[in-house]
């Protein structure tokens, strides 16, 4: 069985929009789990209401009790569809994304050529249907950055783009891969909270000999921008704390402390006019180096 996840935080009509585009245009998606992620914004009655008008008896939605981020709300569809659905691959999906062909099925050929490897897909914008990312991106560990390969190119140069670049990783925004690998590997690290989970768990990944790959038969739209969220003082936490700890875990202690005295020059450089946003990027930097990495 090959099952579609879909996490829902305080967003029930991009899902709702992405769940019917996937059953309208991917047969060999077999089942799609829906979970929200503790959104307290009425989204859970209205993603029920709608799977009761609709009747679907390939989707089921679950209720995560607690928003334990984006790693832990997909760790809570994997738990549940591995011990229910006996699934052969996944399909992690952005909630507000769509397809307008079948997205999965080139995906799925790739696993079953080979299943030791992550694929994903094409990004294009909604807006413009130009690339927002051609399947992932290059990291910059000690700047504690990461830059998406392709941004804001034609679909033109997607044959070019497929000859001179190899992500990194993979984006979460459409990641698929084998039901056995996570019992291999394990699943995402929920202590990140959000931001680096994918790559995290990837990177993880090269430990046992698994590869990461972009299909570009796949193509999604997606709403917006992939940007890492609003330039808040919870985005700025948050994403400094997950890049020096992932720098922590794969490059030592010492490296995760060089890259966060750097990423707080950085976070101070672009956010000058706004102490408050500087010093909550200097605290996620330095908290992460500080936590526990295994």
């Amino acid at each position: 069985m090959n099952v579609a996840l879909i996490l829902n935080y305080k967003a029930a009509t991009e899902t709702i929009s992405c769940a019917e585009s996937l059953l309208a245009h991917c047969p060999t998606v077999n089942h799609i789990v829906v979970v929200d992620n503790d959104s307290q914004d009425g989204s859970a009655a209205q993603l029920q209401a709608w799977l009761d008008e609709k009747a679907h008896p390939n989707v089921t939605f679950l209720r995560n009790p607690e928003n334990n981020g984006y790693a832990g709300g997909n760790n809570y569809g994997l738990r549940w569809a591995m011990e229910h659905l006996q699934p052969s691959y996944f399909w992690v999906i952005n909630n507000d994304t769509y397809v307008d062909s079948d997205a999965f099925s080139p995906l799925l050929q790739a696993l079953q050529a080979n299943d030791r490897q992550f694929v994903g897909s094409l990004v294009l914008s909604a807006d413009t249907g130009r690339l927002e990312c051609y399947g992932g991106g290059k990291l910059y560990p000690i700047l504690g950055k990461a830059r998406l390969l392709g941004k804001d190119q034609s679909l033109q140069a997607i044959d070019e783009q497929r000859q001179t670049h190899a992500p990194d990783y993979i984006m979460g925004c459409s990641l698929a891969f084998s039901a056995a690998l996570t019992r291999e590997i394990g699943l995402m690290d929920e202590a990140y909270f959000m931001y680096f989970e994918e790559v995290d768990w990837q990177y993880r990944a090269r430990r046992f000999g698994i590869t990461s790959q972009v299909i570009p038969a796949s193509r999604l739209f997606h709403y917006g921008s992939l940007s890492l969220g609003s330039r808040s003082a919870f985005y700025h936490y948050y994403r400094n704390r997950a890049a020096t700890r992932f720098n922590k875990r794969f490059y030592g202690p010492a490296f995760a402390l060089t890259s966060a005295f750097l990423l707080s020059a950085v976070t101070t450089l672009k956010e000058y006019r706004n102490p408050t946003l500087a010093w909550s990027g200097i605290k996620g930097a330095f908290k992460g180096v500080a936590m526990s990495v295994k």
